[in-house]
């Protein structure tokens, strides 16, 4: 029997207006009522994580910015990973493509080299508004990730000189088209997973996991039950062929499967 239910956020749990459905909330609480476990994992930012939960109304643990953060259900951190200051200075000093929206986390704040309506409509609450500032001014000492939000084509620019200076010293990954993230290189979901299920006692056969972009790959690489929702990107697929796929997050795909596994 499955014991906990790991999920993403956009493209997977939350539908295109970036809300929980009520099907899925009512699924996810007779999922914890039944005495198992729902952990969010998201490359939002915590504060954005938090918001969701109390909407949400239930005590859970929120992995955050693909990992690099980790908080039990009474909001202390219990995994924290930076981005290395030094490379968190160098990607900022690269002069990149102006149109290319540079974006760095702290456990406060969020700042950018401009903001960008298309990403301020898409917040999830909790005061978590992005700044605009001189990010190659800004201290790098305290840096959760970094990521870029451009046209792919743009992106690929950007992917192919990060990995080329960087190497395997950080974690590059797409989590949506027009988004490329940028983590320490021990920073992903799949490690956070870990971590968490290690406390709790389950073993990773025990959970089951949903997502629909590249940032999910080494989480659902890591768990009993890999789920892809039909929305997911074809590079996920392609990376994991023998997952199983589920209906689209327009369709209430994680509630679907979180149902039949409550009946079984």
């Amino acid at each position: 029997m499955y014991k906990v239910a790991i999920s993403d956020l956009d493209g997977t749990l939350l539908g295109p207006d970036h809300k929980i459905s009520p099907e899925s909330k009512t699924s996810i609480h007779n999922w914890i009522e039944s005495g198992r476990k729902f952990i969010i994992a998201t490359g939002r930012h915590y504060i954005e994580a938090k918001s969701l939960q109390d909407s949400l109304g239930e005590p859970i643990y929120l992995i955050s910015s693909n990992g690099a953060r980790v908080h039990n259900k009474l909001g202390e951190i219990i995994l924290k990973q930076n981005l290395p200051s030094n490379i968190a200075t160098q990607i900022c000093n690269i002069e990149f493509d102006s149109s290319i929206q540079i974006n760095l986390f702290t456990d406060e704040h969020w700042y950018a080299n401009f903001r960008l309506k298309e990403l301020d409509d898409i917040g999830l609450g909790g005061d978590f508004d992005c700044r605009a500032t001189d990010i190659k001014a800004l201290d790098k000492t305290n840096i959760i990730k970094v990521f870029f939000w451009a046209e792919r084509e743009l992106l690929e620019v950007v992917y192919q000189e990060l990995k080329t200076l960087f190497g395997d010293r950080i974690n590059l990954t797409f989590s949506l088209d027009k988004c490329l993230e940028v983590m320490d290189a021990n920073t992903n979901k799949g490690t956070a997973v870990k971590a968490v299920l290690k406390e709790k006692g389950y073993t990773t056969e025990q959970a089951v996991a949903f997502g629909d972009g590249m940032n999910d790959v080494e989480m659902l690489s890591v768990v009993g039950k890999p789920m892809l929702m039909k929305n997911s990107q074809q590079a996920l697929r392609d990376a994991l062929p023998k997952a199983e796929m589920t209906l689209s997050a327009k369709e209430h795909g994680v509630s679907a499967i979180i149902n039949q596994l409550l009946s079984e």
